[in-house]
């Protein structure tokens, strides 16, 4: 089942990158049309790890692809879903 809120798509098995724990390794499901994340080589589809996540609503580190880092602040973290890698 697919929910949508303000233009962002989950479906059951995802949940926002800023709510994914720590040290997990995700697949992007759902990345909103921000040219900037594309340009920057996020795109559904892409592995991320969740290298840390700064506390008071700080930015969320990822590590892309195994090949760099990247920190997403929180309001745009919260539009990007992910799931855990391997479930179906």
């Amino acid at each position: 089942m697919l929910f949508e809120s303000d233009d962002f798509m989950f479906d059951d098995q995802s949940m926002s990158l800023y709510e994914a724990k720590e040290r997990g390794t995700f697949q992007v499901t759902f990345i909103p049309k921000i040219k900037l994340l594309e340009n920057m080589g996020l795109r559904a589809g892409t592995q991320i790890t969740i290298q840390n996540r700064y506390a008071l609503g700080g930015p969320v580190l990822l590590r892309v692809e195994e090949a760099y880092d990247l920190a997403l602040g929180k309001d745009i973290a919260r539009q990007i879903a992910v799931r855990e890698s391997g479930v179906l």
